[in-house]
């Protein structure tokens, strides 16, 4: 019975399957430990079926991490892609719910984010797609907004964009790991408090700290 099932199963079913069982995987144990029938394991699809879709353990990363990367930079589109034109606090409110948006994402994947980000300290390949891959490009979208501010007038004219990117997404990407990065969070539902305290560095960083009733900017 359970052959019959794995043969009527449709492909991209069975891809969803394995992709899933990664992530699984991933949540519990680090990348160094996965090997391609602990995954198939989980799926209820034999070892054989692996190679059907994907041609190692590394290109199942490289998927899982492009599904993942692909919410991160859907959820920061509005920001990255933005017209500065539309104003300071216009820019910070669309700044916010990207940042929301990424920390929610981080609260989902979490685990699975800091199992690969651990892999590419030590495996070339896993860095090539996760450093070099998902982080740079974040980096470079990052750098291009910050480039627009500057030039709007809305941000500091002293900033220097490309590094003001690299700080704060090398600071962002460590703070959700380390605030959601294990399946039992070293410290209880930090929730709202790491969505504030992100919006408060990046805006204070880009956009200047707000000014209180009767101040001045």
């Amino acid at each position: 019975m359970s052959g019959e099932r794995r043969r009527r199963r449709r492909p991209e079913e069975a891809e969803r399957a394995i992709l899933a069982a990664a992530r699984s995987f991933l949540s519990e144990r680090p990348f160094r430990e996965m090997k391609v029938e602990d995954v198939m394991a989980r799926t209820g699809l034999s070892r054989p079926a692996f190679y059907a879709y994907f041609k190692d353990r590394y290109e199942l990363v490289t998927r899982l991490l492009e599904g993942i990367g692909g919410l991160l930079f859907a959820v920061d589109r509005r920001w990255l892609v933005g017209d500065p034109g539309a104003g300071r606090e216009a820019s910070v409110a669309v700044l916010e719910e990207a940042l929301r948006g990424g920390a929610e994402t981080f609260e989902v994947y979490g685990p699975v984010l800091r199992a690969i980000s651990d892999a590419a300290s030590y495996d070339g390949r896993v860095e090539e797609v996760y450093r070099f891959g998902l982080i740079e490009r974040l980096i470079v979208a990052v750098a291009a907004r910050i480039s627009r501010d500057v030039e709007a007038g809305i941000s500091p004219p002293d900033l220097v964009p490309e590094e003001t990117a690299r700080a704060l997404v090398f600071m962002t990407e460590r703070y959700l790991i380390d605030a959601y990065g294990t399946s039992s969070p070293q410290r209880a539902d930090p929730g709202e408090a790491v969505v504030r305290t992100l919006v408060a560095v990046w805006t204070s960083t880009l956009y200047g700290t707000p000014a209180r009733d009767g101040e001045r900017r």
